[in-house]
């Protein structure tokens, strides 16, 4: 058997394995209330073990056969036997999901054969077929079950008690008398013509128009089946993503040199008038091949969030809390390499919502609110963005508590704790090492979770923001953007360099003359912007160097971009803008790594390389200096 083959089975086999786990939780969703599961939820989960028992046979993988063995047997006594359903049985079944996916990763990662490689797992089977002996014995017990009893209602044999309408009544055959009924119902062999005739249509005499509508309506029932079927039907095609990736590559390529051809500097001077139609044709079936590029390595985000259940399902047990988690916008689409890095800062932003954030069932009751908490998560597409929102109605944030821990980590002096806004406070959650657990668990209390929340985001281009009501809950939101292939970006000249500004990241674009500026200090001055006062740098002294600005009382024909992080807003000045256009962004040379400030690099349609900016860490960069 090839390798290849092995690990395209066993991707597959983790689908399956996904499609067991929302089984299995809707499994206990269902049965919370005392109530059986029902029926073609066991055979759905019976089949996806089966299937996966197969085919992992077919592979030679011999521990997942077992594992998947041992949960399939005991399906199947379910779905004889519901009513011997207990919680026991579906940690067990958990369990044999869990080391399911255990074997699969194992196989992937260092192939063995597929075998059974720990005790903890060969102890498991041992427990499920004692759990299995357990419940056969329990139903040898049970003489007559609640299943028997529905059937014997839902098909009415053996019972004891006499039913008022009689079979006889029923189908009207054999009766001694004959019966005005029967022959209503049937209406055949009837002399006069009756009403219940035209109900079967036997023996009577139709006019044209009704002959007419019989003979044509099979043609047009058959032809809607047709349609019905064409539209239900799709195709899909499994695609390694490293051919995505080089397909988007060349697209890249292309929209670099597409301005490099259309707008030589050789064409400029002629007058080409066909030419530029052709052109600017040849400009949108780019624009359309790029989008349609981009929209391949676009995935929905339900993956993780799906994934989100089975971690709120475990953490509310271990915290003894009662939590519901409600998904919303899971169907919004955003970049499969984002995805895949969005799974950690969601997994520590649920943790610590349902360890810290909401309360027990008996605190809850206390003020007032239901028994069980509710955790939302949320995402909705804005603009070039994915918002990604994680809203509890917990107890808020606990103002207090957060700054007698930053106090003592020596974050902030005592006397500043007064002039510090909730956004600032809630900052601290993010620093290294903070965390307000009283002890360490495996839950929290290390204070890591937060601060790995801020490096993905923070890697992915994106923001996390942070709200609090007291009593009321807790808002995270992250806004990450929907790919980081291609970028609309600005692109702007200082002196000989040219720079782009990614598009997000701008706010308003000005051509000042003669407007004055107020030098504060050295390398530090601001301009009138609305009603504001802002920050106006020139981008030398973003990048270490002296300021053009110094001794200048105004700026004389300049462009001031006025860029934004985080409410904080800043103006840089350029000599030209050359106008807003997509870029691909290509990874910097090692030369670079060490200067802030630089997201990548890009070559333009004139030929030149730009250098991609990151506004967002120089804004909080140059933000830090200043309050230093």
């Amino acid at each position: 058997m090839e390798r290849e083959d092995v690990l395209e089975y066993l991707t597959e086999a983790k689908e399956c394995l996904e499609n067991i786990e929302a089984g299995l939780l809707n499994f206990e969703k269902t049965t919370l209330d005392g109530s059986l599961v029902e029926r073609d939820l066991l055979d759905t989960l019976f089949r996806h073990f089966h299937t996966v028992k197969g085919s992992s046979g077919f592979f030679g993988l011999s521990g997942i056969v077992k594992i998947a063995h041992a949960a399939e047997n005991l399906l199947d006594y379910l779905r004889n036997k519901p009513e011997v359903q207990d919680e026991e049985t579906l940690e067990i079944l958990l369990n044999a999901l869990d080391i399911l996916n255990e074997l699969v990763v194992h196989e992937e990662n260092s192939p063995t054969g597929g075998d059974l490689y720990s005790e903890a797992q060969i102890q498991f089977l041992e427990i499920t077929n004692q759990k299995l002996t357990e419940l056969k014995n329990l139903g040898m017990e049970t003489p007559m079950d609640s299943s028997s009893q529905r059937n014997i209602k839902e098909f009415g044999l053996f019972e004891e008690e006499n039913l008022k309408p009689s079979p006889s009544e029923e189908f009207g055959l054999f009766q001694p008398e004959p019966s005005i009924q029967s022959n209503k119902e049937f209406g055949i062999f009837q002399k006069e013509t009756s009403t219940n005739n035209a109900e079967f249509g036997l023996f009577d005499k139709p006019n044209d128009t009704e002959q007419k509508s019989v003979i044509e309506t099979p043609p047009n029932i058959s032809f809607t089946k047709k349609e019905e079927k064409k539209v239900v039907q799709k195709k899909d095609i499994r695609i390694d993503t490293d051919k995505l990736d080089s397909l988007l590559d060349i697209v890249g390529e292309i929209v670099i040199n597409e301005p490099m051809v259309t707008e030589h500097p050789d064409l400029q001077k002629l007058k080409l008038e066909n030419f530029h139609k052709s052109a600017l044709q040849l400009k949108k079936l780019i624009r359309s091949l790029q989008e349609i590029t981009l929209s391949l390595r676009m995935v929905p985000i339900s993956g993780v969030f799906s994934r989100m259940e089975r971690l709120v399902r475990d953490t509310a047990k271990k915290t003894g809390k009662q939590v519901e988690l409600i998904i919303a916008g899971e169907d919004t689409e955003i970049d499969k390499s984002i995805i895949e890095e969005m799974y950690d800062p969601l997994v520590h932003i649920i943790r610590n919502a349902i360890d810290h954030g909401l309360e027990t069932p008996e605190e809850r009751k206390e003020v007032g609110k239901s028994p069980k908490g509710k955790i939302h998560l949320t995402a909705v597409q804005s603009g070039k963005e994915v918002w990604i929102e994680v809203k509890d109605d917990g107890k808020g944030l606990q103002r207090d508590k957060i700054l007698r821990k930053a106090i003592s980590l020596g974050l902030i002096h005592p006397s500043d704790v007064e002039n510090l806004k909730d956004e600032e406070v809630w900052d601290f959650l993010f620093h290294p090492g903070f965390s307000t657990a009283n002890e360490v668990t495996d839950l929290s209390g290390r204070g890591v979770g937060l601060d790995v929340v801020r490096k993905n985001v923070t890697t992915l281009k994106g923001f996390v923001d942070v709200s609090s009501n007291q009593s009321q809950g807790t808002v995270f939101l992250i806004r990450v953007p929907l790919t980081l292939a291609i970028i609309e970006g600005l692109v702007v000249r200082k002196s000989e360099t040219y720079f782009i500004l990614p598009s997000i990241d701008v706010k308003e674009t000005i051509y000042i003359k003669n407007e004055p500026i107020n030098e504060l200090y050295r390398n530090n001055h601001s301009i009138q912007y609305r009603e504001n006062q802002i920050s106006i740098v020139d981008i030398d002294l973003l990048f270490g160097k002296e300021s053009e600005l110094n001794h200048n009382k105004s700026i004389a024909e300049k462009y001031m971009i006025v860029t934004e992080s985080h409410e904080n807003q800043m103006g840089i000045v350029f000599d030209e803008i050359l106008g807003n256009q997509s870029i691909v962004i290509k990874p910097i040379s090692p030369l670079f790594k060490n200067i802030n400030g630089l997201a990548g690099c890009t070559i333009l349609g004139n030929g030149h390389a730009g250098l991609i900016l990151d506004v967002r860490k120089l804004i909080n960069q140059h933000m830090a200096i200043q309050n230093t």
